[in-house]
């Protein structure tokens, strides 16, 4: 996949995504929030599909693709790279110190890390969940952050 990004002044940004099946999404995303999709088939030069989006949409969109608000079993570990970045999922096991404390406690521990999501087995998500929020036995926690600091998070103890 590749991913082009052009500044359109007095709009917004243009991000140009050149999929793998040779296939173009567009997405243009406006000064006020609002979003606009286009679906390019190969190389045709019209779209085959259109899609307006509000803000709060492409955000629940955006949190649906990135994982956060269902992601697939998988089997082992689950992490995505974005350039230097990556996210990863971590399930509090029974047993971890970070037990029935503080989300905050254990984000002091591991600067550059952030916690984008608590999905809370059979209960709600938290989507950039409180700092004062008590972690549970398998909740899972969607992070971001650097390789070096998820694993500076896990060894804290989640």
């Amino acid at each position: 996949m590749r991913v082009e990004e052009a500044v359109l002044p007095g709009v917004g940004h243009k991000f140009t995504i050149y999929t793998a099946k040779g296939n173009r999404l567009v997405v243009v995303v406006h000064q006020t929030g609002h979003r606009e999709l286009y679906f390019y088939r190969g190389d045709e030069d019209e779209p085959a599909a259109e899609l307006e989006l509000t803000d709060e949409e492409a955000r629940e969109l955006g949190a649906i693709l990135a994982g956060v608000i269902y992601h697939p079993e998988a089997t082992g570990e689950v992490s995505a790279r974005v350039k230097e970045l990556v996210l990863e999922w971590v399930k509090v096991e029974p047993g971890h110190p970070c037990v029935r404390r503080r989300l905050e406690d254990w984000l002091a521990r591991a600067p550059g890390v952030h916690v984008l999501g608590v999905l809370r087995e059979d209960q709600a998500l938290y989507p950039n969940p409180p700092g004062d929020l008590v972690l549970e036995v398998g909740d899972v926690l969607i992070v971001a952050g650097s390789r070096t600091a998820i694993d500076r998070f896990k060894g804290a103890g989640c």
